[in-house]
């Protein structure tokens, strides 16, 4: 007896159909989870800080070539300018001297708009992996019930051989 292949000829059935709609879904619900929950540890800039971020943009040169200086020309440097940017670093503790040197370095290229941006991103990129690995977890669903169906059918043609060997 020769060996059954699967079914590969396309089976147009409401759990296929089902599948593939929960797939869709679980995709969508997980995304959304996942960027709300981003969005609540991660909020938005203050705009004291989005205004402070297009300062150091602006500003670019003169804030690097600020923050270099040594103690005593930073501040006399400061109180030529007298911005409150430039007072507050100079009476800044150590530890607030480096998250300013970090916004100041990641403020080069900044745009106000850029959070909205990076999260509807953040959003594209999460949904389209959810709904990769659900259409390969589908795939693998529709193969295995294919495959399932070719053993039934090799079983149920090996009984009837069975049967009609009985018979004779």
């Amino acid at each position: 007896m020769e060996d059954i292949e699967p079914i590969t000829e396309e089976i147009e059935d409401g759990k296929e159909k089902w599948i593939s709609r929960i797939s869709l879904w679980v995709s969508i619900i997980l995304t959304t989870i996942v960027v709300v929950w981003y969005y609540n540890e991660n909020p938005p800039d203050s705009p004291a800080v989005v205004k402070m971020r297009v300062f150091f943009k602006e500003n670019n040169r003169a804030v690097m070539t600020f923050i270099d200086l040594p103690r005593n020309e930073m501040i006399a440097f400061a109180y030529k300018k007298k911005h409150p940017f430039y007072l507050k670093y100079v009476r800044a503790s150590e530890a607030e001297k480096k998250k300013l040197k970090a916004l100041i370095h990641i403020s080069t290229d900044y745009t106000p708009n850029q959070y909205w941006f990076n999260l509807f991103f953040a959003w594209v990129i999460f949904f389209t992996t959810f709904w990769f690995v659900g259409l390969m977890a589908e795939a693998c669903i529709i193969l295995m019930r294919r495959n399932s169906e070719a053993r039934i059918k090799t079983y149920r043609l090996e009984k009837e051989q069975a049967e009609r060997e009985k018979e004779s």
